[in-house]
């Protein structure tokens, strides 16, 4: 009985982790998509393009911190955005997708 008993607080104790981790990195991972956001939208109005936008969901659907951007510039402007991006120290690539 005493076992039995210890083994459901172990796994009472694991579950509560687990759920506690899980909220924990939620709540994190839209932390930094947020600051990834708006380092984005930055560097988009500091080059000037109006209509941009960004993604950062994977065509397989998974959050990542490669940009993926859209919008109407040259493609020096394009460079230069991407330029910027890549500068921050949470983005792992930028690249320009058509719409």
């Amino acid at each position: 009985m005493a076992v039995m008993h210890a083994a459901l607080k172990l796994l009472t104790g694991l579950a509560a982790t687990v759920v506690l981790a899980r909220g924990a990195g939620m709540y994190q991972g839209q932390t930094i998509m947020g600051r990834l956001g708006w380092a984005a939208r930055s560097a988009l109005a500091a080059e000037g393009v109006e209509d941009g936008s960004v993604a950062w969901r994977a065509p397989g659907g998974f959050h990542g911190r490669i940009a993926r951007l859209s919008g109407t510039a040259d493609a020096r402007t394009r460079a230069a955005v991407i330029a910027r991006l890549k500068r921050h120290p949470a983005v792992v690539d930028a690249i320009w997708v058509d719409r």
